[in-house]
């Protein structure tokens, strides 16, 4: 089960993360989730676009509340960086922005909840990175800096349903090159 408090698109779902709010829900959805489905795992998905403080209090929350992982990160609301014109990018509307580029601050934010995990022993932790992986180079980038699984969504959209292949084979080859036996053993290799 995933709990995004993350969204965009929903108006006011983003202040669900804020540190006392965001532990208050991922307990009760942790006790519910036992209550029902014992076992179960439970993820919360978190924004990029939240300073470093508002990182270290979602892991801190879901840790406290007994997570089993997190998702970092869903669409951001930054505009920054576009080549497009301003305006013809407010004329699009509000809203999440994804692929290509959100990849930067998602990488930075999954670094730095895996850098928090490892600090406080908890290296062992899930995490799914997203957000611009449209290769096989940007899931490599995403496991160097702590995934232990990778989400596509935009790339699959824009490059088609042969992205996995392309990324599944590149990520074979660069496992070769370095010499390692799996995936797991390249998670968090750049921290």
């Amino acid at each position: 089960m995933v709990v995004n408090v993350s969204s965009p698109n929903t108006p006011g779902l983003r202040d669900l993360q804020a540190e006392g709010v965001l532990r208050d829900l991922l307990t009760g959805v942790r006790a519910e989730l036992d209550g029902v489905a014992p076992g179960k795992p439970l993820f919360v998905k978190i924004a990029p676009d939240l300073a470093d403080a508002g990182i270290d209090a979602a892991v801190d929350a879901a840790l406290e509340s007994r997570c089993d992982g997190l998702i970092c990160t869903n669409t951001t609301i930054q505009r920054s960086g576009l080549s497009y014109d301003a305006q013809w990018v407010a004329e699009r509307g509000a809203g999440g922005l994804s692929g290509a580029p959100v990849r930067a601050r998602s990488t930075a934010v999954l670094a730095r909840v895996a850098r928090r995990l490892r600090a406080g022993g908890h290296d062992a932790m899930p995490l799914i990175g997203v957000g611009g992986i449209d290769s096989a180079e940007a899931a490599w980038e995403k496991i160097g800096h702590g995934a232990s699984l990778v989400q596509v969504y935009t790339g699959l959209i824009m490059r088609g349903p042969w992205l996995v292949r392309t990324i599944v084979e590149g990520l074979r080859e660069r496992l070769d090159r370095c010499g390692l036996a799996s995936i797991q053993a390249a998670v968090g290799r750049e921290l």
